[in-house]
């Protein structure tokens, strides 16, 4: 910071020290009934006397001139039943001194007070204030430390510090809670975002568990702690990330990683920031003693990876990036639990203000294969090529979606953009579901633009009825190269249409006012009509997924991407309840179906995916869907779904799920049912029941307890109990899970353990969960 700054802070602290003092005093205002400070006041105080020291302040001033920090506004210090206070306190960096100045006053237990406009403290007193200086920051956390120095507002660093996320970390009952770290020195870093740690100790509930020589936390990041596994491939592993270097503006993090039956593991980060960019470069390798313990492409002696990422934000508004990744095998990162996805390598920019997203993306997905046991190099090579065949490439994958409020009755102008464009070197098609094999991507180039703008409007029309009109017009050009064999494939082409959309929302609410409640009863009607091509993308990449329910029943399309559209004229219809209780309880209820009225019907088309395959949206008229939730204060909550098929009375889908609780204890329920749906491959009912049980024991712990049964198989599927500690936070639990029936508990069971330091605003910087099974 350039000349004064300030900073809102509030100081407080713990000091067990004894309290040695000298200081002196300027003349003190002639009033009765207060006193100069005698010379042998702070003798008064016993030697040994462990407590509680706070310094609190309005204001924290850091002065770069005088290289001094100021605490201004309601000063004031206690401790052992004394009080000081001031109208500012001054602490010198350079030379160490720290002043109490203007109506400082100090008050004993017995209420004597003693004033002075001016007090330097010294010796005890002095170092007392310099190591009970704590700065609590406005999320409440505390840094705390035996001496403190300020370098222009940016790095602060604290000597001897403590670093608490909890505040003082004991509740209101006197209870040590959530986690510390104690460091010989702590830097904060407000520039880059970092607290950066020399010779740190964890401590949980007030017990050191941990040291370490490094430890870096960035302020809005996960923290990785060293962690342990186990796997029969490479024995017990122990992974360190502790060795943190800041070498010229950047962070060198090293992660070494032993395994007992492979060796040693050196895993490296490289973190820096330049002026708006943010990048990190991070690798590891291992040389395998015992490569034979894996198959395919795993079974080599050098095996590791290396990655790359970063993001540059010029403006508020724009954000870009990159992300890639490359591994010497395809199952590597799987393997020694580096990751286990899907890896994604893309080049990226988004765009984000009050009315317009837009987020542009070139991305390409590498599956990781796991190789078979036994499996060849050369087998597991053709599987992996195979797997990343079937997988597309975008170029682009980018959408925009906006937003304008054109004036003061309520118009409003909708647009969105969708631009996809693919390259699949392989069809990738599902396993055989009910006789038939479904496509999620046909080999070849496609692309696909849609763009669609429109109005929307709400009229309040006399007596409480909503009108709200939508015109709109969507427009696609699509292009198609037919690469693919498949029967099911479109022939290339190219697909040039124009989309009229208009729609109408007709709602009547009717307000109830009961003794005790206010219900809002709406029943609505939606006319909806498009007149275009169901497959405006000619090959369906990205709407595949159709689920009908009371999330989507009053909905004008309810295809997830742009590839499919709703054609024709279709009607939606229902009714939606609301009931709030003048206790706080709510009550929230839905009914709808869907009807198709005209034209062709966008969801009868196939296209060779599973898109609105058995969902009765094919049909003329839809599956009555229906849906409850309530919840009355902290005791209950709940609520369900269910299908009804009206021709026959049929329930082809329902859950339901109930939760009472109170002062800790809790009782939750599960239904779930699900027909069988030979469309989808589906021949065995679901049709299950779960229960789960919380008890606690003392304050912040509990054990639970839960199982689940098939109805239909007659047995057990799963059976669970855990021992579990919360205080927001600090959170870790133990349990086991056992599989199936009593009888194959000794064959299918697994312990399960999780971690969790979070830090002020629940935010998680610490996750760690592990499970071993037999």
């Amino acid at each position: 910071m350039g000349g004064t700054s300030r900073r809102h802070a509030a100081l407080r602290a713990t000091r067990t020290v004894a309290l040695a003092v000298a200081l002196a005093c300027a003349p003190a205002l002639p009033v009765s009934a207060q006193q100069i400070l005698p010379p042998d006041f702070f003798s008064r105080i016993p030697t040994e006397v462990a407590g509680r020291l706070s310094l609190e302040a309005d204001v924290m001033v850091f002065d770069q001139r005088s290289d001094a920090v100021i605490a201004e506004g309601n000063v004031g210090i206690r401790y052992a039943g004394f009080r000081v206070t001031a109208d500012r306190a001054i602490y010198y960096q350079r030379s160490g001194r720290v002043e109490l100045v203007g109506n400082v006053a100090f008050i004993d237990p017995l209420g004597h007070e003693y004033i002075a406009e001016r007090v330097e403290l010294e010796d005890g007193f002095r170092r007392g204030f310099l190591e009970a200086l704590t700065v609590a920051q406005p999320d409440g956390t505390w840094l705390s430390a035996a001496e403190t120095s300020f370098d222009q507002g940016v790095e602060r660093i604290y000597i001897d510090g403590t670093y608490a996320p909890c505040g003082s970390c004991v509740d209101e009952n006197g209870n040590t809670i959530g986690w510390k770290v104690r460091a010989a020195r702590v830097v904060t870093d407000e520039q880059e975002r970092v607290v950066y740690f020399e010779q740190p100790s964890l401590e949980l509930l007030g017990v050191s568990v941990l040291h370490l020589p490094w430890l870096t936390m960035p302020m809005d990041e996960d923290v990785e702690f060293p962690v342990a596994s186990f796997d029969n491939r490479y024995g017990i592993g122990l992974h360190l990330p502790l060795f943190n270097y800041r070498i010229s503006g950047g962070t060198l993090l090293l992660m070494p990683s032993l395994y007992s039956r492979q060796g040693f593991m050196l895993g490296a980060q490289w973190r820096q920031t330049v002026g708006d960019l943010t990048y990190t470069v991070a690798g590891s390798g291992i040389y395998q003693l015992d490569p034979g313990a894996y198959n395919g492409l795993a079974n080599r002696p050098f095996r590791g990876h290396l990655q790359t990422t970063g993001k540059f934000t010029p403006t508020v508004e724009w954000t870009m990036g990159w992300s890639y990744t490359v591994a010497t095998d395809p199952s590597y990162l799987r393997d020694y639990r580096i990751e286990r996805r899907i890896i994604r390598n893309e080049v990226y920019a988004t765009h984000l203000n009050e009315t317009t997203f837009a987020d542009v993306r070139f991305q390409q997905f590498v599956p990781q294969t796991v190789p078979g046991n036994g499996e060849s190099a050369a087998s597991h090579q053709a599987r992996f090529d195979n797997a990343v065949e079937r997988q597309a490439l975008t170029h682009p994958n980018a959408r925009v979606e906006h937003v304008q409020d054109l004036g003061d009755d309520n118009d409003r102008f909708e647009f969105s953009a969708r631009l996809l464009g693919l390259t699949r070197l392989q069809d990738h098609q599902s396993r055989i579901f009910g006789g038939q094999r479904y496509v999620h991507g046909y080999e070849g180039q496609s692309a696909h633009l849609m763009l669609q703008g429109a109005w929307t409007n709400q009229y309040i029309v006399p007596g409480g009825l909503e009108v709200s009109p939508y015109l709109g017009l969507r427009g696609d050009a699509a292009g198609y190269d037919g690469s693919s064999a498949l029967a099911s494939a479109p022939a290339a082409q190219t697909l040039l249409s124009a989309t009229p959309i208009a729609a109408l929302d007709v709602r009547y609410p009717l307000a109830v006012r009961a003794t005790g409640a206010t219900t809002i009863i709406a029943p609505i009607v939606q006319l909806v009509y498009r007149d275009g091509p169901p497959v405006p993308g000619i090959t369906n990449n990205d709407s595949q997924n159709v689920d009908l329910d009371t999330a989507n029943i009053f909905s004008f399309n309810r295809f997830s991407g742009a590839d499919r559209q709703e054609t024709g004229l279709r009607a939606n219809v229902g009714v939606t309840l609301d009931t709030s209780f003048d206790d706080g309880g709510w009550l929230s209820a839905s009914i709808g179906q869907s009807h198709h009225l005209a034209g062709p019907n966008g969801y009868a088309t196939a296209d060779g995916s599973t898109g609105g395959v058995g969902t009765s949206l094919e049909s003329a008229s839809s599956y009555i869907v229906a849906g409850l939730e309530a919840g009355f204060g902290e005791l209950f909550s709940g609520g369900g779904r269910l299908q009804v098929d009206p021709a026959t009375g049929a329930i082809p889908a329902a859950n339901m799920r109930a939760t009472i609780a109170h002062e800790g204890y809790a009782v939750s329920g599960t239904y779930a049912w699900a027909d069988v749906n030979p469309a989808l491959g589906i021949t065995q009912e679901r049709h299950d029941v779960g229960a789960d049980v919380t008890i606690p024991i003392a304050d912040y712990w509990r054990v639970r307890f839960g199982t689940s049964y098939d109805l239909v198989a007659n047995q057990l599927l799963t059976t669970k109990g855990a021992l579990e500690y919360d205080d927001r936070y600090l959170a870790f639990g133990v349990g086991t899970r056992l599989g199936g029936p009593v009888s194959n508990w000794g064959n299918d069971f697994r312990v399960e353990f999780s971690l969790r330091l979070r830090a002020a605003g629940n935010r998680e910087v610490v996750g760690l969960g592990y499970s071993w099974d037999n």
